[in-house]
């Protein structure tokens, strides 16, 4: 199994009996730590330590099955091998989890723009932030420095909403001399947010925002940038921090194989998992394109990724059984997004939901998934002291 993300831990935690045995299965992955990909946004805002969400691989797995720390350079489907950096590796299946990365803004534009995708990105984006605040501070006629945050899909707009609670903060603790905060901006290329969600997302995140304060512009795509700011829509707009969340692609890994691809490069499978071509061979997660109950395509979210990895996991137990094997089928359980400390939009199995019981729903499912218990409670102590102070930011 390549990649240890939500994909990969939920398959190894899944494993029947004949494939937990000494040498039956084995985990490779580059780093022996993940990052729960669903609250990094919290740690750029300085409201989640990194450790907070930052697990170890090996106990994730719980001993199920072994672990190499190397780097999957190429497979050979024809040969059944995986080329690595600690050498050649054969299989009998493979399941490739390896994750997504963020789409890169084009290449006039990436020297002006932070991208955001990993918890390194986080790190740069929260000393990026700090580091506007503090200069906003030292000039004799204090303004608001921007944020323009480009993509208004989940990521963008979660970004976003937590850069305005992290204004309002900015503002309490000024001192004696009131201080303007940040201006939020986001930027949307088409006229909705979130647009592979209900609408119900998009009409709640448009108010939540505007309460917030950040200003949202649809039907704007960005058409060049600077150090000084982003051009889009037509307008200028200055920006200190500029940052890129505009969507997610399969991992060069995947994109790299020689089978049908699908937006983004995610490899398309079949109905149960695996590629055409290569029965033996899974795809899971963010980098796997396969149909949904009548909805399309699954998005790359930690949704589906948590349902394939076990699915796949039985599904190699029954063929090594001679079991039948009924195909993989989503359920769809909705989804929650936050909009900053004290709001979300939800819609857990068809219900609607906002405010602080969405946000309430929102924390209490990623404390769910997060399934360290350290890292549960440091999580949980984060948003306990939030308003006391914000890592990064004095």
């Amino acid at each position: 199994m390549v990649g240890a993300g939500l994909a990969g831990v939920h398959l190894a935690r899944s494993l029947p009996p004949a494939l937990r045995e000494a040498g039956e299965t084995l985990v490779v992955d580059r780093s022996e730590t993940y990052a729960f990909a669903p609250l990094i946004h919290e740690v750029a805002a300085g409201r989640l330590h990194p450790d907070s969400v930052t697990l170890p691989v090996r106990p994730a797995l719980r001993g199920r099955c072994g672990f190499l720390r190397a780097e999957v350079k190429s497979v050979d489907l024809s040969g059944s091998s995986l080329l690595t950096s600690e050498g050649e590796i054969s299989y009998e299946y493979l399941v490739l989890a390896p994750g997504s990365e963020a789409v890169p803004p084009p290449e006039h534009l990436s020297p002006h723009f932070l991208p955001f995708h990993t918890l390194r990105d986080a790190l740069r984006l929260r000393s990026a932030l700090a580091a506007a605040w503090r200069e906003a501070l030292r000039e004799p006629a204090p303004q608001a420095p921007a944020v323009a945050v480009v993509g208004g899909g989940t990521t963008g707009v979660e970004l976003a909403a937590e850069f305005a609670a992290l204004s309002a903060y900015l503002r309490r603790r000024s001192g004696r001399r009131a201080r303007p905060g940040l201006r939020v901006v986001l930027f949307e290329a088409t006229g909705r947010l979130m647009g592979w969600l209900d609408p119900y997302f998009h009409e709640v995140a448009l108010e939540e925002l505007g309460r917030l304060g950040v200003e949202v512009r649809l039907r704007s795509p960005v058409e060049g940038a600077s150090g000084e700011g982003v051009l889009a829509g037509g307008k200028w707009f200055s920006a200190r921090v500029r940052v890129w969340a505009a969507g997610v692609r399969a991992a060069r890994l995947v994109r790299g194989l020689p089978v049908r691809h699908g937006d983004g490069g995610r490899a398309e499978v079949g109905p149960h998992l695996t590629l055409p071509a290569h029965p033996n061979v899974y795809v899971l997660g963010d980098s796997a394109l396969r149909e949904g109950p009548g909805a399309g395509p699954l998005p790359p979210t930690g949704s589906a990724a948590v349902q394939q990895g076990p699915y796949a996991a039985r599904d190699v137990g029954r063929r090594l059984r001679g079991a039948r094997r009924p195909p993989f089928r989503f359920v769809d359980r909705g989804y929650a997004v936050s909009l900053g400390p004290e709001s979300a939009v939800a819609n857990p199995f068809g219900r609607r939901m906002r405010g602080t019981p969405a946000q309430a729903l929102y924390r209490s499912v990623l404390l769910y998934y997060l399934r360290g218990r350290r890292q549960r409670l440091l999580a949980a102590s984060d948003w306990a002291m939030e308003r006391v102070g914000r890592l990064g930011f004095a």
